[in-house]
């Protein structure tokens, strides 16, 4: 009984501290990836910008260039992101930094960027980052 209880309690832990990982991208015997970003909220301030990093993990098979992605899920509130590299080559290490920049004018509020890989052959896969701008002051 106590090793079932021990069993629920890790299996509650990590169902809410979660990860946040995408599904898989690639190809179906050709290799998979996924991207991975902050598993928590990143706050930015108004005027300010902040860098994350998005990682991609990959299986022995996966060869392929990732071209990347980012879009602000309200594009139209002040926040911007960019990303660099925009291509993660097969060769290279495998990650990218996602700049966000909160402008004077965007809301209070919690937003949403959608970073895509999508590798040269293969289906894509997206990670969420959450952007958190607290009250301006």
């Amino acid at each position: 009984m106590k090793v079932l209880y021990t069993g629920l309690l890790v299996t509650g832990l990590l169902i809410l501290t979660g990860c946040n990982v995408s599904t898989t991208g690639g190809t179906p015997g050709g290799g998979t990836f996924k991207l991975k970003g902050p598993e928590t909220s990143t706050t930015v301030k108004h005027g300010e910008t902040k860098t994350v990093e998005i990682t991609a993990s990959e299986d022995k098979n996966f060869k392929e260039d990732v071209a990347l992605t980012a879009k602000v899920d309200k594009p139209d509130e002040g926040i911007k992101a960019e990303l660099k590299p925009t291509t993660i080559k097969g060769s290279d290490p495998k990650k990218a930094e996602l700049s966000i920049t909160v402008g004077d004018k965007a809301k209070e509020g919690e937003y949403v960027i959608t970073v895509t890989g999508k590798p040269t052959k293969g289906d894509p896969t997206s990670v969420d980052v959450k952007v958190k701008v607290p009250e301006k002051k």
